[in-house]
């Protein structure tokens, strides 16, 4: 029998012994997280666009392969108003995140680290302000936004907006070199381009070393802008002064570690109990763990995206206890410092008109159908082709069971010791068939069924797909013999019900890797064009001596622009650069 081994635990396990050995704790890894961000002031209900950096500073600087997952907060003065979640995959990840229009103005603070980072005694957390202004009320964070009469006290901030970098303002960076590993090369055009249109740019790699990047483009304007964290401040080798660690957390290799409890009324054990979590939708999210002598669980998950919903179920559980579980928190919130206080004049104030009128009519006329999907290997479960059947081909009869025995030969029900079994064919070798027994994962919108009856007598017309997987695979530490996916026309498992101790919750996954470059704009009409960032890649590659060209679409807002590009070379050289163009 072919197996498809995916053992998440026995991996993340292997992890823990390594990094907690005492023998093995002087070579550990110190990772350090940077985030670039598409700006420094928004605008309550833009978008805020993020590339993550994970670096090994152990003995030089490198992208690290350790942590998978990245968790960000975005703090006021007294609280943490939002957080967010990034996938990594070899130290590089990317997101954004929709800033609440109900954000009130003031300075704000991005916290961001891995799991892995909290295990040092004195974490080194990555720390950037940003500034908000709400153009839709006149709220204001307490104690951290002050209104002044005249513009001279925000003078320096004015004289801030624009980073040098050198003598230049169009001028690069990478370690000590004077050089430019990086340049832009424009169009016979040249830097002043129409609104409304779409130039070529091309971006050129001088150096000897891979670079990976990330670019924006974006129109200056008089917002003030703090003091940016720096780059090289995260990207300095510790040099054999590893800091002192601890085993708090276990490095989150494969993705995010779950936790959670069970709690319980009855004098009921539940230790050494199986229970699954599983995420609503496509796909294959589904975890199981078991349960210690405390109710508490983990689940080494491969990453869930987006936000979800999640089934918590133990199988076969006693129906006379009543069950309730609990996620833990996965952010530590806590407080990194002052935040610097927001003064506000009048000189931002046709800024902020023209940044919120941009910001409502994105939201109305969805400018977010400009974003593009980066594409992530999430399913590792489930790789390989299945037997599909779609079931708008064939005649529907009034239950699921009549359809399985009409049409799929690989499917049979069976009754064990009075309970019904969906059985699964298996291809043995010497091409021998035989069926499982008591032992095929059933999903339903990828929510496990351990109760077959209910498929027995479920609706066809609600199934769009039947997907079957005639192996073995082993999730966790549970086995099946074939996988059989229902999956429903809007992947919201209409009409299943569940048992009283079945809980279903609200869950925040991951957000997914995204880029704004407008390349489907030119196909859109009518679409009143007021962006001020007009590009956002978030994960580039820049290979030695390669030129790729894109497009830049300029929107109807004539000004200035900056083209930014931040990355990190194979070596271990930060690039900085940035230059601009006028569109008129």
């Amino acid at each position: 029998m072919k197996i498809e081994k995916y053992i998440y635990s026995a991996a993340a396990l292997l992890l823990m012994i390594v990094y907690t050995s005492p023998v093995l704790s002087q070579s550990r890894v110190t990772e350090r997280l940077y985030l670039s961000t598409d700006r420094s002031s928004y605008i309550a209900g833009e978008d805020l666009w993020i590339s993550g950096y994970c670096l090994d500073v152990t003995n030089s600087v490198k992208l690290s392969p350790l942590s998978s997952v990245a968790y960000i907060e975005l703090h006021n003065v007294s609280s943490v108003v939002l957080t967010a979640k990034i996938l990594l995959v070899n130290g590089r990840g990317s997101g954004h995140i929709n800033l609440p229009p109900n954000l009130p103005t003031g300075n704000y603070r991005v916290v961001a680290y891995t799991k892995y980072m909290l295990n040092e005694e004195s974490p080194n957390l990555f720390v950037k302000d940003i500034s908000i202004y709400n153009v839709l009320s006149n709220e204001k964070v307490p104690g951290n936004v002050v209104v002044e009469e005249t513009d001279n006290s925000t003078r320096q901030n004015e004289a801030d907006q624009t980073p040098r970098i050198g003598g230049s303002p169009h001028q690069s960076i990478a370690g000590a070199s004077n050089l430019s590993p990086v340049e832009i090369k424009f169009g016979v055009g040249g830097r002043v381009v129409p609104a409304n249109s779409s130039f070529p740019i091309k971006l050129v790699n001088n150096g000897s070393d891979l670079i990976t990047a990330n670019i924006s483009v974006v129109k200056i304007d008089s917002l003030s802008a703090l003091s940016g964290s720096s780059f090289h401040k995260y990207a300095t080798p510790v040099n054999g002064k590893t800091p002192v660690m601890t085993d708090k957390y276990i490095p989150e290799f494969e993705g995010e570690i779950i936790y959670g409890r069970v709690n319980h009324e009855s004098d009921l054990s539940l230790e050494d109990k199986v229970v699954f979590l599983s995420a609503v939708g496509r796909g294959s999210d589904i975890y199981s763990s078991f349960i210690d002598n405390n109710g508490s669980f983990k689940f080494f998950t491969n990453s869930i995206f987006g936000e979800r919903e999640i089934v918590l179920q133990i199988p076969n559980s006693d129906s006379n206890s009543l069950f309730t579980y609990e996620i833990f928190d996965p952010f530590v919130r806590s407080k990194n410092g002052d935040i610097p206080k927001l003064i506000l004049t009048k000189r931002i104030e046709s800024t902020l008109n023209e940044r919120g009128i941009e910001m409502q009519i994105g939201r109305r006329f969805g400018v977010d159908t400009l974003y593009e999907r980066i594409p992530v290997d999430k399913d590792p479960l489930l790789k390989k082709n299945p037997i599909v059947y779609k079931l708008d081909d064939y005649t529907r009869f009034p239950v699921m069971s009549e359809v399985v025995i009409e049409y799929v030969p690989e499917l049979r029900f069976r009754r064990l010791d009075g309970i019904r079994d969906l059985q699964m064919r298996l291809e043995e070798g010497f091409n021998l068939l035989s069926f499982s027994r008591a032992n095929t994962l059933v999903l339903i919108d990828g929510i496990p069924i351990f109760d077959h009856n209910k498929l027995y007598n479920y609706d066809p017309l609600k199934v769009k797909t039947l997907s079957i997987y005639p192996s073995q695979y082993f999730i966790g530490i549970s086995s099946f013999d074939g996988v059989a996916s229902f999956q429903t026309y809007k992947g919201d498992y209409p009409g299943l019900t569940f048992s009283k101790n079945v809980r279903i919750l609200d869950f925040q996954g991951l957000l997914y890797p995204t880029k704004t470059v407008a390349s489907k704009l030119p196909e859109i009409k009518n679409f009143p064009d007021m962006r001020s960032l007009l590009y956002w890649d978030p994960q580039m590659e820049l290979a030695p001596s390669v030129n790729p060209e894109f497009f830049i679409h300029t929107s109807s807002l004539p000004g200035t622009y900056r083209i930014t590009i931040e990355g990190i070379s194979s070596k271990g050289d930060v690039i900085e650069f940035y230059t601009e163009f006028t569109v008129k």
